[in-house]
């Protein structure tokens, strides 16, 4: 693990900085059992853009590689596009949509059994910062979703 501190960001050089950054980040307050990097079941790419809306906990990812679009966990049930944004990062400073390696944390419940919460993070292509994007409850704990990152 290679993360060190910059001006105000968290900086990392590979995967395994994202993993631990994710799991230091935690979900919703609570403790990062496991993470997934994310990679498009398409291709095997691992850059993305990410766009989501914070207000109703959604996010997909889109492989700079083929363009497939894959919505992470359960989002692509409330999924609404008039009302998704795109994740930036201020390396660049003009709001255009930036490359990311993206993982996702997610919190267990006792014993393993089910999911309680997930959080989404990422590491610029470009300049290495980690960052947090969003973060939900997941109610049903549906296990299968660790597969939908």
């Amino acid at each position: 693990m290679v993360i060190r501190k910059g001006d105000a960001w968290k900086i990392g050089q590979d995967f395994d900085d994202l993993i631990e950054y994710a799991r230091a980040e935690g979900a919703e307050g609570y403790e990062v059992h496991e993470v997934r990097l994310c990679q498009c079941a398409s291709c095997g790419g691992h850059v993305f853009g990410l766009h989501g809306d914070l207000e109703e906990s959604t996010a997909k990812r889109l492989c700079r590689e083929c363009g497939q679009e894959h919505f992470i966990a359960d989002s692509g049930n409330y999924w609404d596009d008039s009302k998704s944004g795109i994740m930036v990062c201020e390396c660049d400073g003009d709001g255009d949509e930036e490359d990311f390696n993206i993982a996702v944390g997610y919190s267990l419940y006792e014993g393993g059994d089910g999911i309680r919460a997930l959080a989404i993070t990422s590491r610029c292509v470009a300049c290495g910062r980690l960052g947090y994007w969003d973060d939900w409850m997941i109610r049903g704990g549906d296990m299968h979703l660790l597969d939908l990152a």
